[in-house]
Order: structure tokens, then C-alpha cells, then sequence
């Protein structure tokens, strides 16, 4: 039997291969973070004041995995949390000057991560890469919002699918 490309196993490789490189990079570059970390560090430094929730809406992470995280960058130094005054269940993040300082060098780890992903695409097959899988990640996404999981799910002209097929 012929095994059938699923593009969500080969998104599930490629995170893996990228969680190893950037673990790899992080190590020898002596950057203080683990690879999880950074997504939520990136956010917060390209959004001062940010909140938990709204990282977790962005990135696909759980709440709790976020605030695990901020928790954890926030006793090395590098984050601040402080409630919302608005909604005290809210937590705002923002980078502390040590957090900053350290952004320069991770995100030259994160472009080193993208020139490996990236190696020997042209221009136009990377775009067209991303904007691929930025569209399944927004259909699976809506799916998961409109509570569909589990249930049998035409994807354009292919056969039906369940979760169990993925």
C-alpha cells in the first residue's frame, strides 16, 4: 500500500527538525531560552503590553503553556507580567531591558532557522509556502472554533477525511 501525503505530517516533521535546530543553535550560541520559549518572547517584543490570551490566540499555544511560559521568562528577567487595569484576569507582558537585549541574538538564531527551511526556494515558491500553510492553519483552526473535530470533512476535491486520517 502506497503511504498518501498528509501536509500535517510534514508540518509535524518540520516543527520537530526546527525545535532541534533551534535547541542546537540556542546551546552553542549560549542564549538563555529554550525553543518554546521564544514565540511568546518574539510576541511580546513585537507587542509591549500584549496579553497571555492574546499570544495563545496568535500562536496556537494553550493559555496555560503560555502563561507557564511568561512565568518562567518572567523569573529569569526577562519579561514583566502585571494585571491589566481593565481586566484584572489579563495578564500584560512587555519586555524587560534584559529581555530586549537579548533579542538581537535571537532573532539571528531565527533567521538562521529560516535560511534552513528556506535553502534552495526561490522567492516566489517561499511566499507561495507560506501562504499554503497559513491557509490550513486557518482552516483547521475555524474547524477547531466551530467545534467540528471528529467529524467527517470534505477538503476541496479530495476524499472525506476524519481526525482519525490525520
Amino acid at each position: 500500500m502506497a503511504e498518501q501525503f498528509y501536509a500535517n505530517r510534514y508540518a509535524s516533521i518540520l516543527y520537530r527538525y526546527s525545535q532541534r535546530f533551534l535547541t542546537d543553535l540556542l546551546r552553542r550560541e549560549k542564549i538563555p531560552l529554550e525553543s518554546a520559549q521564544i514565540p511568546v518572547l518574539l510576541r511580546c517584543a513585537q507587542h509591549p503590553g500584549i496579553t497571555q490570551e492574546e499570544i495563545a490566540s496568535v500562536t496556537g499555544l494553550d493559555k496555560a503553556t503560555v502563561a507557564r511560559t511568561a512565568a518562567t521568562l518572567e523569573s529569569r528577567g526577562l519579561m514583566h507580567r502585571c494585571s491589566d487595569p481593565e481586566d484584572r484576569r489579563a495578564n500584560r507582558l512587555t519586555l524587560t531591558s534584559q529581555g530586549e537585549q537579548l533579542l538581537p541574538d535571537v532573532e539571528a538564531v531565527v533567521d538562521r532557522l529560516h535560511r534552513a527551511i528556506y535553502r534552495g526556494l526561490s522567492p516566489q515558491e517561499q511566499s507561495e509556502a507560506c501562504r499554503l500553510l497559513v491557509q490550513m492553519c486557518s482552516n483547521l483552526r475555524s474547524a477547531v472554533e466551530q467545534g467540528r473535530t471528529g467529524r467527517s470533512c470534505r477538503a476541496g476535491n479530495g476524499p472525506a477525511q476524519t481526525t482519525e486520517d490525520l
